[in-house]
């Protein structure tokens, strides 16, 4: 019985397999994409592709492959029109084409050499995926770009389109005459086509890259270029922006990387040139196309760029450089081993940073940034381990999220500080030059590490890449004997956690309160299991001691009998920026745990930032006051009655006033108090002072007002506003002063902000149909975020029914990013036990959402319950 039950088994999976490979939906799945690599090899692409401005394009792609297995094969191309399939010299009619693919038939394919040409022209996409178009409203110059990652090669041409199938591609374009054409290799020859208004562009074959890294970008682009040793370096942004590009800057960055990733990966950069496209309506920061990375024009500033903008801009180039090795020349064999390119490329960006830049901060900024992404994510009751399960391409996507960028990059620092650089360093040489041009997986990886190491990898992966939730600890100290006995505790909440082996710093401080001074020591502690214990000797006891103290471990520390006035003290004394910013968010993190209110924080937050000398930690400390979303002090006012909301309020505007009083005329740190001032305006008074300052009825000295500043300030003055006459002449005539996309984009954002249900219906039904509007995703986009701010949730009750609604209309082939911001923009953050309920209904009743919307209402759900217990909290000084 036992026999004939399983032989029965194996027949109705053979046979459900074979329903799922014969009538596949439009993404594509682990077990389709393991079939078609068991089925073909030796891919290459020859595209021939004609640019026009018009609402598509034509092409026609060649595809030579060699067949390992007689069966169906599946072709994914996106939505546009195929105007014949020749497959081995044979014309096929009747072909099937739906849910976003072709299946051609096995009995045209044969063992060893195939070929298939495809006539096909595609539709410009308006959502960032596939081939983008933008006309730009300043010039009305057409400008393209592509973006394919994760699944989106297709949306351009016919391909096979999965990263394990690496291919080579040879390109040839036509293009109108006055456009830069860019791709993976640079052009080997502009030469003139019948056409007189067009130039034919030919590029040589690539190497053996994935689709999703493979690019094409055309438009009357500006250029700069410059070198680095005998690789050309290209920078490119469209002509109405390049005033505002510094590509000093962005050729300094470029060539800091080169100089450190060659010595470093110990291979030299393996393509011939390296150009860098900046690029409107961009759904990410960046891409790493081959050669050819694009940036979103968000890197672009209208007005001086502040220290940190310059870090970042500095981060997200080697980033995308760290990519080349790392993604481009080894590359994942499926998306569950997303984390390792994205994880590695973040790493490795500040270590560049910290080792050949000028922003010796780099590692503050990971912990501010990426660590504090990673611990969200992880809290999460969607979180996922690092190494995750993707079951398909639609799966892939909800994985861009901290975990895969922040808790992976954060587990290989702790990697490091467990088994040190040079090995870390030796092990990935050798990887990489064993996987070069093909592909590879998590074991691989592991293997090389463990062999220059010695460490044991596997029991490692186990723990903190193959099982997810984080760690959290607490740390008693006791110091008798001149010896301090230090007990760590270890828990692991949520399911699948588990305990962990941990390297990490004991940081300890002596306080010399007479001269208002303090010293500080560490000492290296590695504890696993439940409990741990360390003896440090020492001279005299500490008065503070904390764990983690330069941030190598992933662990949360869970304070217990923490002193705050001891812990103020140290923030006020200390000199190390690294020390007092992890402090500072262990105490922040007191408030979203609902341990202590925003009252305590803002007290000390405000009698600290008095004595604060680091401008980092400055803006750190006004983003948790005075946010004007997510979690702070100025969101946290709109649970209390009025008048306690009102006077809060115009206190911390009153702060802020009195430091722009003192602060350096034209420093970051002035910007910095002028945004927040911005954000934090509600009251009456305070709404009367933002018109002065837009209105240059009042100012700062040394500060100067730019065009993207006054945006900010008219739609927050917008959606505060009930007296239309007065903001809308304002818009008006900024609208006629910025007709740029920027102002264009901001102006649409204002009116959406305005307290006025009728307007809010205007707009909901525009992002109700996304496809059918003149917009694009990204001005979509813009405008869905500025639609309900914290102060108009009465507003936006009234169209809960409507968003819900709308959830249940869209479709698994919809854009996954618009999918995800509309979820994400209009989801109910009510802060009521009403709206907990209401959400978890809504989900529990609706398991086949897109993949996007299902993460985002689950991770809206644990938000909604954090929000309530830090509410009721507050609940004595509410005065309810």
């Amino acid at each position: 019985m036992k026999q004939t039950l399983t032989i029965l088994t194996i027949g109705f999976l053979i046979l459900f397999q074979h329903c799922q490979l014969t009538k596949p939906k439009y993404h594509l799945t682990l077990q389709e994409a393991e079939s078609r690599y068991e089925t073909i090899e030796n891919i290459k692409y020859n595209l021939d592709i004609q640019l026009t401005t018009k609402e598509s394009f034509t092409g026609k792609v060649d595809i030579h492959f060699v067949g390992k297995r007689i069966r169906d094969l599946r072709l994914d191309y996106f939505q546009g029109e195929i105007k014949s399939i020749v497959m081995n010299d044979e014309v096929l009619s009747g072909f099937e084409y739906k849910n976003g693919h072709i299946q051609l038939p096995s009995d045209k394919l044969m063992i060893g050499n195939n070929k298939v040409s495809v006539l096909f022209e595609t539709p410009y996409a308006k959502t960032g995926n596939g081939l983008h178009k933008f006309i730009d409203p300043d010039d009305k110059e057409t400008y393209l770009y592509s973006q394919f990652e994760a699944f989106h090669a297709n949306k351009m041409f016919p391909c096979f389109d999965q990263p394990d199938l690496k291919a080579t591609f040879q390109l040839q374009v036509r293009a109108p005459k006055n456009w830069k054409v860019i791709s993976t290799t640079l052009a080997s020859l502009q030469s003139k086509t019948e056409n007189p208004e067009e130039i034919l562009h030919q590029f040589p074959e690539s190497k053996k890259i994935s689709t999703y890294v493979f690019s094409l970008h055309a438009g009357p682009y500006q250029v700069w270029e410059d070198k680095f040793e005998s690789i050309p370096l290209r920078l490119f942004v469209r002509k109405s922006l390049a005033k505002y590009v510094d590509p000093k800057d962005w050729f300094t960055f470029t060539k800091e990387g080169f100089v450190f990733f060659n010595a470093y990966f110990g291979i030299p950069y393996p393509f011939e040139k390296y150009d860098q496209i900046i690029v409107p309506e961009f759904n990410f920061g960046a891409m790493e196309n081959v050669a050819a990375v694009t940036f979103s024009e968000r890197f672009v500033s209208r007005s001086p760029m502040t220290r940190s903008q310059r870090e970042n801009l500095s981060d997200v180039v080697l980033h995308e450089m760290a990519h080349m090795w790392f993604g481009n020349l080894v590359t994942m064999k499926w998306w569950n081993g997303l984390w390792l390119n994205e994880s590695f490329a973040t790493y490795m960006a500040s270590l560049a940073q910290s080792k050949n830049s000028e922003f010796q901060e780099t590692w503050i900024s990971f912990f501010e940034k990426m660590k504090q992404w990673a611990y969200e994510e992880d809290s999460f009751s969607t979180n996922h381990p690092v190494e995750a399960k993707v079951n398909d391409t639609e799966e892939a996507f909800t994985q861009f999220d901290g975990i895969t960028y922040g808790k992976g990059a954060s587990v290989l620092k702790q990697l490091v500080f467990f088994i040190g650089e040079d090995s870390f360093q030796k092990g990935v040489q050798n990887y990489l030059r064993k996987y070069s041009y093909s592909n590879s997986t998590l074991a691989d990886f592991l293997k090389e590490l463990e062999f220059v190491s010695g460490f044991s990898m596997k029991k490692w992966s186990k723990d903190w890449l193959e099982t997810k939730g984080t760690n959290q600890i607490e740390l008693t100290t006791i110091c008798a004997d001149n010896h301090l006995y230090g007990k760590i505790i270890q828990s692991a909440p949520g399911p699948e956690n588990k305990f962990r082996d941990h390297k990490t710093n004991l940081g300890i401080y002596f306080f010399d309160k007479t001269n208002l001074s303090l010293r500080f020591e560490e000492f290296p502690v590695v504890y696993s299991g439940r409990s741990s214990e360390a003896i440090i000797p020492l001279t005299t006891c500490p008065d503070f001691a904390f764990i983690n103290s330069d941030d190598h471990d992933f662990a949360i520390w869970k304070w217990t009998n923490t002193n705050l006035e001891n812990l103020e003290y140290v923030l006020e004394h200390d000199k190390v920026p690294m020390r007092k910013l992890i402090l500072w968010t262990d105490y922040f993190r007191q408030v979203t745990l609902a341990n202590l209110t925003f009252d305590d924080f803002k007290n000390s937050a405000v009698r600290l930032y008095k004595t604060e000398t680091d401008t980092k930690i400055k803006r750190w400390i006004l983003s948790r006051l005075t946010s004007d979303t997510g979690a702070s002090y100025f969101t946290s006012r709109f649970w209390f009655p009025e008048t306690k909301r009102n006077e809060g309020i115009d206190s911390l505007q009153s702060f802020l006033l009195e430091e722009l009083s003192k602060v350096k005329p034209g420093s970051d740190e002035q910007r910095y108090l002028v945004l927040s001032l911005i954000d934090s305006t509600f009251t009456d008074p305070s709404q009367k002072r933002l018109y002065d300052v837009l209105e240059n009825k009042l100012s700062f000295p040394g500060f100067k007002v730019d065009q993207d500043l006054r945006w900010n300030m008219i739609t927050k003055l917008s959606s505060l506003e009930k007296d239309r006459n007065k903001i809308q002449t304002i818009i008006d005539r900024e609208k006629k002063l910025d007709p740029s996309s920027r102002g264009v984009n901001a102006s649409l954002a204002a009116e959406a902000a305005e307290p006025n249900a009728k307007v809010k219906e205007k707009w909901i039904q525009v992002l109700l149909n996304p496809k059918a509007s003149e917009y694009s995703t990204s001005t979509l986009r813009v405008v869905s975020y500025s639609l309900f701010p914290e102060y108009q949730k009465d507003i936006q009750l009234q169209f809960l029914d409507l968003y819900f609604n709308a959830l249940d209309q869209f479709q698994h082939t919809d854009d996954e990013n618009y999918l995800d911001a509309f979820a994400k923009s209009m989801a109910p953050d009510f802060c009521t036990d009403e709206t907990l309920l209401i959400l978890k209904k809504f989900t529990g009743n609706h398991p086949k959402l897109p993949a996007p919307v299902k993460k985002t209402l689950f991770k809206q759900i644990d938000l909604e319950g954090k929000c309530i217990q830090m509410k009721q909290k507050h609940k004595q000084i509410m005065g309810m």
